[in-house]
């Protein structure tokens, strides 16, 4: 495609479906505008299998603002990440404003659910949860810092249990933890797992293209049956289980080794 042609094909207005940044291309011309900013640039079409917008401008390292350069996805779409040297970027996500509402709607993709779990005895699981877009059901004030958490639990070769705990931040560790467990205390969280109805809610599976941090849990058992769920986008501001049932059962046991 030549350049003229990719430059025709963006041409007119696009909407970040995360904020309230927009996009109007005008041949070469782009102004890129958001709530404390508004500037023209000039763009050059760079790339041959994969089409980016960059800035033309001399000294400008590509970028628009505190946007890096805009690639043009297959589907039409227009992506950029936010230039940053620590922590979690913006992530820039542009469509046609009329198809703005599509995109935020969230996808109900479940399957599988409800399932009844027979076996009584775990080989690993996995919870992996943000708490940087809600704090779900964890208590204010407490050790639980805003950032994303990993508990995990995995049956050794020689029959024995062992977990992890890590929290870290957007540049930082919150806590880390690894040790040893019994198996009385693994049937506790057997127990959890049964009090919070994992089972019923297996196969959950919802999403939709705005930037949230999602979060998953996957439990297998020695029968080789699984439990598996999952929410990614604004999807995962709900959750069917108690996040802090799990993690302060970690918590409360890595923390005295």
């Amino acid at each position: 495609m030549e350049n003229k042609d990719v430059l025709e094909m963006v041409n007119g207005h696009w909407v970040d479906i995360n904020s309230d940044t927009t996009l109007d291309f005008k041949k070469d011309k782009l102004t890129v505008k958001c709530p404390w900013y508004k500037k023209k640039y000039k763009v050059v079409v760079k790339g041959d299998s994969a089409k980016y917008l960059e800035n033309a401008e001399e000294g400008s390292y590509g970028g628009f603002y505190d946007m890096s350069s805009i690639r043009i996805m297959d589907d039409g779409s227009l992506m950029s990440q936010q230039m940053v040297l620590d922590a979690k970027g913006h992530e820039y996500y542009f469509v046609r404003e009329e198809q703005w509402e599509k995109e935020n709607q969230i996808k109900i993709e479940d399957k599988d659910l409800p399932k009844t779990i027979e076996s009584e005895d775990i080989t690993s699981f996995s919870l992996n949860i943000s708490t940087e877009s809600t704090s779900f059901d964890i208590p204010a004030g407490s050790q639980w810092q805003t950032g994303r958490y990993v508990f995990d639990v995995t049956k050794t070769d020689n029959d024995e249990y062992e977990l992890s705990l890590r929290g870290m931040g957007s540049s930082y560790i919150i806590m880390q933890y690894k040790c040893a467990v019994s198996k009385e205390w693994v049937k506790g969280l057997v127990d959890i797992i049964n009090e919070q109805k994992l089972a019923e809610n297996n196969g959950w599976y919802r999403t939709n293209n705005q930037d949230y941090a999602g979060w998953s849990i996957y439990i297998k058992y020695e029968s080789g049956e699984v439990i598996d769920l999952s929410a990614y986008g604004k999807a995962a501001l709900e959750c069917p289980f108690s996040p802090y049932a799990f993690l302060d059962y970690a918590y409360q046991e890595a923390s005295k080794k």
